[in-house]
């Protein structure tokens, strides 16, 4: 017989696997209690045991996995800009982590970031990922400037959208790469320019 934490566990996967369905044919804003309790197949009086309404369930699964990434963005972004592993052909032990978090929740980041999901929380795991970049850059450098030859915050947009156009493909992906080709694939992105990524010989 399933615990009461099991039982809870349980049913939040159920609520959570529901949004994902609807939110392949319906926008976010548009769905409803009504079509998560059918999608689910659970009352109303159970989804309101668990969350106050839609937002509320939305809030608590983006604050959970905004947590997770602001953890790994704290504890082991330290030391990620140097070629020492890139020389090595291995990807920062922060990339593997990050996308071993988006492959635990990749339904659900591939609707939230898709078009049917959520705008707004697309542009704050940018802003994460931006804000640790610089952090980071602050501290190897003394300044958290790019090269003077470039605007700073289009070098900037030029780092994270890389990070982020390759997780969302991956996610849009049934059959797609592994975790590791991912990880090392945005190593790639971040150090090659693209006239290696596109094959071009320097003559």
């Amino acid at each position: 017989m399933a615990t009461q934490q099991e039982r809870v566990a349980q049913t939040d996967a159920a609520i959570i696997n529901a949004l994902v369905t609807v939110g392949k044919t319906k926008p976010l804003t548009q769905i409803t209690i009504s079509d998560l309790t059918r999608a689910s197949g659970i009352s109303r009086g159970t989804f309101y045991l668990h969350y106050l309404d839609k937002d509320d369930l939305l809030r608590h699964l983006k604050d959970y996995f905004a947590t997770q990434l602001q953890t790994l963005l704290d504890t082991e972004m330290n030391g990620t800009m140097t070629y020492r592993d890139l020389a090595k052909g291995q990807p920062y032990p922060v990339i593997v982590d990050i996308i071993k978090l988006v492959a635990a929740n990749k339904p659900l980041l591939e609707f939230l970031f898709g078009a049917n999901g959520d705008p707004a929380f697309y542009r704050l795991v940018t802003t994460m990922l931006q804000t640790a970049i610089l952090t980071e850059l602050n501290r190897v450098k003394g300044s958290a400037t790019f090269r003077k030859d470039l605007p700073q915050n289009y070098a900037l947009s030029l780092v994270t959208n890389a990070i982020m156009a390759i997780v969302t493909t991956w996610l849009s992906e049934e059959n797609g790469l592994s975790q590791e080709a991912v990880a090392k694939l945005i190593m790639q992105a971040l150090y090659l320019s693209p006239y290696e990524m596109l094959g071009v010989q320097k003559r």
